[in-house]
């Protein structure tokens, strides 16, 4: 997992994110969880969605615009909101609405 400085996570990192919340938004929840793509010392390796989110755990970075409002859009189709534009927070979200389809 990669040391964030000040809440600050690298743009591989924050890339890697937003694919998984994209896989996330696309993903019926049936199926194994997907994976993205994620950047080890340059050699690209296939890490579940809830793996990126755990990378950006405690980033304070903004999510994108776009991709907020998508993911917020989600989240209320299932009874979830997000209350802050941050990676983490997003992540958080996410993570929660997995483990909640895992347990039932």
């Amino acid at each position: 997992m990669p040391k964030l400085k000040n809440g600050h996570a690298p743009g591989h990192v924050r890339d890697t994110a937003c694919d998984a919340f994209h896989a996330w938004m696309d993903w019926d929840g049936t199926s194994p969880e997907p994976t993205v793509e994620y950047e080890i010392k340059y050699v690209a390796h296939r890490i579940s969605i809830s793996r990126a989110c755990g990378l950006v755990w405690n980033c304070n970075d903004i999510v994108p615009r776009s991709v907020f409002d998508d993911l917020q859009s989600n989240l209320k189709q299932v009874g979830q909101t997000i209350r802050r534009q941050t990676y983490s927070a997003c992540a958080q979200a996410i993570l929660t609405n997995i483990k909640q389809k895992s347990a039932a």
